[in-house]
């Protein structure tokens, strides 16, 4: 899969979140699968998941059992979000559940990281942002913390 991240800033803070890229990837977006996660790091005890808002909080309680929902149940909490800090989003194709799509992950308010071989949603996702980088492998590969720890 190609990994792409975003980091588009407006007035010093991440310039989208969440709802941005689902509207975005509409109409499939709607249409998929989701399971919402934790975001998990080489290190097993590293995970994270973190979000604000009303739609936040319902989000971080379906990240602790990774929870699968349709992309329009996802679309809704996603719009009563203020922020999501923390999270990872899993898409699968409605008559292709077993096959990963598109992976959403938000990294520390820092960027959001796409994951995908979609030629359409890296065309798309690189035309709507301004400062979209290549990644050289996805954030869960990088190991967290001092060495030795």
């Amino acid at each position: 899969m190609a990994t792409l991240r975003i980091y588009d800033l407006k007035e010093h803070v991440l310039a989208l979140d969440l709802k941005d890229l689902l509207r975005l990837l509409a109409p499939r977006s709607l249409e998929a699968n989701w399971i919402v996660s934790t975001v998990k790091f080489s290190k097993p005890e590293h995970e994270h998941f973190e979000a604000t808002g009303e739609g936040g909080e319902q989000l971080e309680e379906l990240a602790q059992g990774n929870a699968r929902l349709s992309g329009f149940d996802l679309a809704a909490l996603a719009d009563s979000t203020r922020q999501v800090i923390w999270g990872e989003f899993v898409a699968s194709a409605p008559t292709q559940l077993d096959k990963t799509w598109l992976i959403i992950r938000a990294v520390d308010s820092t960027f959001y990281e796409i994951d995908t071989d979609d030629e359409t949603v890296l065309r798309k996702i690189s035309s709507a942002y301004k400062d979209v980088r290549a990644g050289e492998a996805p954030i869960t590969s990088w190991a967290l913390g001092r060495p030795g720890e």
